[in-house]
């Protein structure tokens, strides 16, 4: 017998995060979810259960939220269940659970994210009307190995073109340098292929980056011709896997093809191979091939990535 109730992160946290690691690359800790907790917006809608067995042990969770920058009528949907307690109708019982919840919310299309080297959880998204449409890579850089005498010239010629790379601790981690960051942030995210929506608030964007426990502010690198923020390379660093996370590469449309993109990410390597991190590790979508031939150069190796899936739903 299966019964559901509300996640409680007071009692639940250690069990949720080990069900949350099952389909995550690299593992989270218990503060990192915390944290997720306290970031969500403010304004957002969220429904979290889980699922108990007969011992009333935890062996499931879901999600439906929607995020206030999402599109119309969208919401995301997540169910995970541990290994040992698959097909055995459990994800099924979530996943209804999880568009009722978004129905009663007015929700009208569906959005939810499938690891692409598991086929049995694609099957089971496109059981249910989701179809496939965007495909996100991702992809780690070895910094014990990676060896950037063969790019010794890149960051330097880009300077000698009258380019600048400072970062946020080198001008000031303050409320006006927060909010040129967020303008470069918005300005490249609305040009990457397949976003949808509207970019977050100020204040979101402060709760849930500047705010995080990964950002610091010098791993904020920063692109400038003369005055004006024209890229941007955003590095954290986890000390629980040793590793950093390249969150966001993007310079401005006027800027492209000017090689900025590629010493912006060599930075982003040096700022992590500083903090000792093994690797470094992104994600990029599929469409976006100028910054994958990029990181394909600078010697990143393609991992298992996650589709992006969509339903559109007649709730009627």
């Amino acid at each position: 017998m299966i019964t559901l109730r509300p996640l409680n992160l007071e009692t639940d946290v250690p069990r949720y995060v080990e069900l949350v690691n099952t389909i995550l690359p690299d593992p989270v800790t218990e503060e990192r979810v915390r944290e997720w907790e306290r970031n969500f917006p403010r304004d957002g809608i969220r429904q979290q259960n889980v699922a108990l067995d007969e011992h009333q042990t935890m062996v499931a969770c879901n999600e439906a939220s929607r995020r206030p920058n999402m599109a119309a009528g969208t919401f995301f949907v997540e169910v995970i269940v541990a290994p040992a307690f698959q097909r055995r109708g459990i994800g099924a019982q979530l996943y209804d659970d999880a568009i009722a919840f978004a129905h009663a919310q007015g929700a009208a299309r569906l959005v939810c994210e499938v690891r692409d080297h598991n086929p049995d959880w694609l099957r089971f998204a496109q059981t249910r009307g989701f179809e496939i449409d965007r495909h996100i890579f991702e992809s780690t850089l070895d910094l014990t190995t990676f060896d950037e005498s063969c790019f010794t010239d890149v960051i330097e010629s880009v300077e000698q073109s009258g380019i600048r790379f400072f970062t946020l601790a080198d001008v000031g981690n303050t409320e006006e340098n927060q909010r040129r960051l967020y303008a470069v942030n918005k300005s490249n995210a609305l040009d990457i292929p397949g976003w949808e929506g509207e970019f977050p608030s100020f204040e979101d964007f402060s709760r849930y980056v500047v705010q995080a426990s990964w950002f610091r502010a010098e791993g904020q690198i920063i692109a400038a011709d003369g005055d004006e923020w024209i890229g941007l390379g955003a590095v954290g660093y986890f000390p629980a896997t040793n590793s950093a996370y390249n969150m966001h590469s993007g310079v401005l449309k006027n800027y492209r093809g000017r090689h900025i993109a590629r010493a912006l990410k060599l930075l982003t390597i040096r700022y992590a191979r500083a903090c000792g991190a093994a690797y470094i590790r992104t994600n990029n979508d599929s469409q976006n091939a100028p910054i994958l031939v990029v990181n394909r150069n600078l010697g990143y190796q393609p991992r298992p990535g996650f589709f992006k899936c969509v339903c559109v739903r007649d709730f009627s």
